[in-house]
């Protein structure tokens, strides 16, 4: 009777972590002072500094997988978005690297996505993308006069002449480093797997939010308010009517709302709230970006069907909140009034309203 070998254990470091829950976990229960990076020993990070690595790392998945890079589709990008959000909820980053998860990440989302990219062509990709950013980093640093610093962990003459990589950026795939890069990006992969339960079917609030906008624009539940009516003019210079009026609010309405989903990728809210609820939160910012709100006698509560309103203000501060650090020149005064809308709703006054003009109502540039 033949017999077979058992497959030789992970590396001690590298041991079989739990399953995450495979539902968001509900905001009551969602303490940032609570992650595994926060809570790590004998090194802890601050949950300020937990949220930036999130949302730096964010950056660099959107970018590698864009059009200049993996050029992967839109969803597979927002998955492997989803995938890190959920590792890092039970791993500490302390203890995996995360452009090396993010390669990971990249890599299962294509294949759940049924857009498979090589694993070499991952890493490459991934390596000159990294690379780039240190060395601008690094010019930034030496024209500031600031010391020469230790960029991302590597040092400045590695940056810019590491024995494994050629003078253009690559990574040769021929090299120890490639090949240890490779075993590493591997095994994260099947670390990832446990970590997130084996769920790889992920909801996104895309699809949600453009439901959300047709179906309130086809039932005339919103409108424009009187001060952004009067300026819509068609392409003869006329005012629009009506029927050309809606074209335009559905689809303004959805094209803003998409942003903010975007948006909101880079936040842990995909762990805290459904892809429904985190739609709905868009297409209500994007009303307020575009000057669209309910029709008089209707509020945005009562449009929004399955979200309260300490949930769409919980969601929309996480994406103001995002937006206004990440983009310069924002008006904070019309973040103000985004948020005095919200507390109003939430007091249960006027907050959420028709879309008559008043402060409240606003352009977010």
């Amino acid at each position: 009777m033949s017999t077979t070998s058992a497959p030789p254990p992970p590396p001690a470091t590298m041991s079989k972590p739990k399953a995450i829950p495979l539902v968001p976990i509900p905001t009551s229960c969602f303490d940032e002072n609570h992650l595994p990076s926060v809570l790590h020993q004998p090194d802890p990070m601050t949950p300020e500094a937990e949220r930036q690595a999130r949302r730096r790392t964010c950056r660099f998945i959107e970018e590698a997988g864009g059009q200049r890079c993996l050029r992967l589709p839109r969803v597979a990008i927002a998955t492997a978005t989803v995938f890190f959000h959920r590792f890092y909820a039970k791993q500490a980053f302390q203890e995996h690297d995360r452009f090396e998860v993010a390669m990971a990440c990249l890599l299962l989302a294509g294949k759940t996505e049924e857009s498979p990219k090589k694993l070499d062509f991952v890493i490459r990709e991934c390596w000159k993308l990294r690379r780039k950013a240190q060395q601008q980093q690094l010019q930034n640093k030496l024209v500031s006069g600031g010391d020469s610093p230790n960029v991302g962990g590597m040092s400045p003459t590695n940056i810019m002449s590491s024995p494994s990589s050629s003078s253009g950026g690559d990574l040769h795939m021929k090299s120890d480093e490639f090949a240890r890069l490779k075993e590493r990006v591997l095994l994260l992969e099947r670390v990832i797997l446990h970590t997130i339960g084996f769920e790889l079917s992920i909801d996104h609030p895309f699809k949600f939010l453009i439901d959300c906008a047709q179906g309130l624009s086809k039932k005339r539940l919103l409108e424009y308010n009187p001060t952004k009516k009067a300026k819509l003019v068609g392409k003869d210079g006329q005012p629009m009517g009506k029927p050309q009026q809606n074209n335009q609010l559905v689809q303004e309405l959805a094209q803003n709302a998409i942003s903010f989903a975007n948006d909101s990728l880079h936040t842990s809210l995909c762990l805290q709230f459904s892809a429904q609820q985190i739609a709905m939160a868009c297409v209500y910012l994007s009303g307020t970006h575009a000057g669209i709100g309910p029709i008089v006698g209707k509020t945005w509560l009562d449009l929004l069907d399955g979200i309260s309103a300490e949930e769409l203000t919980s969601i929309s501060v996480q994406i103001l909140e995002l937006v206004q650090s990440n983009r310069r020149g924002v008006d904070s005064g019309q973040f103000k009034a985004i948020r005095k809308d919200l507390d109003e709703m939430m007091k249960g006054g006027s907050g959420g309203g028709s879309s008559q003009p008043d402060a409240k109502r606003q352009k977010v540039n």
